[in-house]
């Protein structure tokens, strides 16, 4: 796992937002002008704080680090454990892994591995609840989907009540003790409890003025998240659904035949559970997509109905595809010792696009924003604020230790702070209109990053007013506030200061 996922995406994506937050959690006063980091985040206040002492103590490199290896560790924990329970020998466990890691998910853009984040954790844990349930050990399984659950609360979740219906469904076969099993997981979802009477409550409580100007439901689903939420918007990604639903079809259909398969009954026993556990994880992805049907903003959605079966079915597949394959030949070790390692390769120059071929790069600043970084870093100090374009900066407070206004990827955790999230964003694009003028996702992004472009010097001012900025950063040739001077030019992006030149 650390050859092929170690150095993917470092500093990027979801990375780029949790561990700041983290730190910010443990030391309030790293950034306190960034709006975002101060916004609270209980769904995940387990991870935040412990994470956060991790890179509070080691820095961000060292502690992203440390924190992947921990994440990576515990989900190879539970993928040898359920290996084992299938009787899936080493190589084929890796070609398997080997050839599901590059694209984890189906159509909803769901990952397990390539990032420091809770899910992770959340992933690994459910995959040892399913060794626990399999073995007898109801209070174990039970805590370990608890914990699950605490680490993710969607993932978790969906995970946890999935395995759930599975021990009913298999009762007959496995004893349960219930009642240890349901102990356990209200043990270990301790930090769950919090969250969800606080997100009750919210639910109950009237929405602010501000957020009537956009709905809730439109910014969170439509406008920010279409690529998990929005079936409608994945296009030409349903035909890797066709792929894979076909071969975990005729793999499920294979495991229900009464023939011999040339192993023991309890690894088909294993093999059977395993997929019959990803086909009730595909109930809740297809009732999202009847739901999405009809209401495409509805709370069901909100809940991220897709995301547990994206990853799990297509694990299942390439898990039970070289268990079938297993009995059916041997593999050769000359084959072993040459294929490996070359579909190894493969594999994780494919999953960090490149980056494991240049690892001395993983950290290094983004190409276009080296100098732009760099000059920043120069003229200003550690805490103050930046007005960035609203897209393309979610790394600025990792890589700068600099607070900014807003940023399209970062989406406050309470559904009441939309409003004020939307607000910053249209005074960022000129006007509330852009971002209602096309379609969400990456697509809005873009969108707003061009209309930041398009500001004349005097919004520009009135920004920096509004919300304090000692910097501006604007596109090549966009001229910024009026007295404010220029400091790097040879970039795609100009940085600008107030005052005259000193």
């Amino acid at each position: 796992m650390a050859l092929v996922v170690l150095l993917a995406d470092c500093f990027d994506t979801n990375e780029a937002d949790k561990l700041p937050l983290a730190l910010q959690r443990i030391r309030p006063d790293w950034l306190p002008l960034d709006w975002y980091l101060n916004q609270p985040q209980p769904h995940q206040w387990l991870f935040l704080d412990l994470a956060g002492r991790v890179l509070h103590g080691l820095g961000f490199v060292a502690g992203s680090l440390l924190i992947r290896l921990a994440g990576y560790a515990l989900w190879c924990w539970g993928v040898v454990a359920l290996a084992m329970e299938l009787g899936l020998a080493l190589p084929w466990l890796l070609a398997a892994l080997a050839l599901w890691l590059p694209r984890q998910g189906m159509v909803a853009g769901e990952w397990v591995l390539g990032s420091a984040e809770p899910k992770t954790f959340a992933y690994a844990l459910l995959l040892l609840a399913f060794v626990s349930w399999r073995r007898g050990r109801a209070g174990w399984g039970g805590l370990q989907a608890g914990l699950a659950c605490s680490a993710h609360v969607l993932v978790g979740g969906y995970g946890a009540i999935t395995l759930a219906a599975l021990a009913w469904l298999r009762s007959h076969q496995h004893r349960w003790r219930w009642w240890l099993g349901l102990a356990g997981v209200l043990l270990g979802a301790f930090a769950l409890y919090q969250p969800v009477l606080g997100r009750l409550s919210e639910l109950a409580a009237s929405t602010p003025d501000q957020a009537q100007r956009f709905s809730a439901d439109w910014l969170y689903v439509v406008f920010r998240h279409p690529h998990h939420l929005v079936p409608a918007s994945w296009r030409a990604g349903w035909l890797a659904v066709v792929v894979v639903l076909l071969g975990w079809g005729w793999l499920g259909r294979w495991l229900g035949r009464d023939v011999d398969r040339g192993f023991p009954a309890a690894e088909v026993q294993a093999c059977r559970d395993l997929w019959l556990w990803s086909a009730l994880a595909l109930v809740p992805f297809g009732l999202g997509l009847l739901v999405s049907l009809v209401h495409p903003e509805s709370w069901l959605v909100q809940l991220y109905p897709f995301r547990f079966a994206d990853t799990l079915v297509p694990l299942a597949l390439v898990l039970l595809g070289a268990r079938a394959l297993q009995a059916q030949s041997s593999l050769p070790r000359w084959l072993a010792a040459v294929g490996l390692p070359v579909l190894l390769g493969i594999s994780a120059v494919l999953s960090t696009h490149g980056t494991v071929l240049r690892p001395g790069q993983a950290y290094a600043l983004p190409a276009d924003k080296a100098e732009l970084y760099e000059a920043l870093m120069a003229h200003t100090t550690q805490g103050e604020r930046v007005l960035t374009p609203p897209g393309g900066f979610s790394d600025l407070a990792l890589r700068t230790r600099r607070a900014q206004v807003v940023q399209f990827r970062q989406v406050p955790g309470s559904m009441r702070a939309l409003g004020e999230w939307a607000k910053r964003l249209a005074e960022l694009s000129g006007g509330a209109a852009v971002l209602q003028a096309g379609p969400g996702g990456a697509a809005a992004e873009r969108r707003l990053v061009e209309a930041y472009g398009q500001l004349k010097p005097e919004q520009l001012a009135a920004l920096a007013r509004r919300h304090g900025v000692v910097a501006v950063v604007t596109h090549a040739g966009q001229a910024g506030p009026p007295g404010w001077h220029r400091v790097l030019r040879a970039s795609p992006w100009w940085l600008w200061l107030s005052g005259s030149p000193t």
